[in-house]
């Protein structure tokens, strides 16, 4: 399923504060958002409460990402939390893996940080490797 990036039915400049950000060191936004409902859509998290659940056969899609869940059993720190986006409203990824993914994506170069923002710029790359992972037209 094609993920809508707008906001109440009405298209969104696709590079601004409230289309790509950072909150704390996770993605949010328009695009944490629907990156977090299109994940849900394919089952990779399950919303509890205020959590997500990660499966085993749910982390076989993240170690595509080198994320593996043995790289956060010694944190104390919450696993997954659905964190409400202040601008749409709704849960984005928070918590360790939340963060680990947006570092990895990053990394890849989905992503470009604006210098002195928490904003965040979608690159060509990012955006065909959303679609790529998630069917996302971003």
């Amino acid at each position: 399923m094609k993920q809508d990036l707008s906001t109440n039915g009405k298209p969104m400049a696709k590079n601004n504060f409230n289309y790509c950000r950072t909150c704390y060191n996770h993605l949010a936004g328009s695009v944490g958002v629907a990156i977090a409902d299109a994940m849900e859509e394919r089952g990779y998290l399950r919303k509890s409460e205020t959590v997500y659940l990660v499966t085993k056969k749910e982390w076989a899609w993240f170690s595509q990402f080198d994320i593996s869940e043995n790289d956060f059993k010694k944190s104390r720190r919450p696993l997954t939390r659905q964190c409400i986006d202040g601008t749409e409203r709704r849960p984005h990824l928070a918590g360790q893996l939340g963060d680990e993914l947006l570092e990895k994506m990053l990394h890849r170069g989905w992503f470009e940080k604006i210098e002195n923002s928490r904003e965040l710029k979608v690159t060509p790359e990012g955006r065909q490797a959303l679609h790529n992972y998630l069917g996302m037209e971003p």
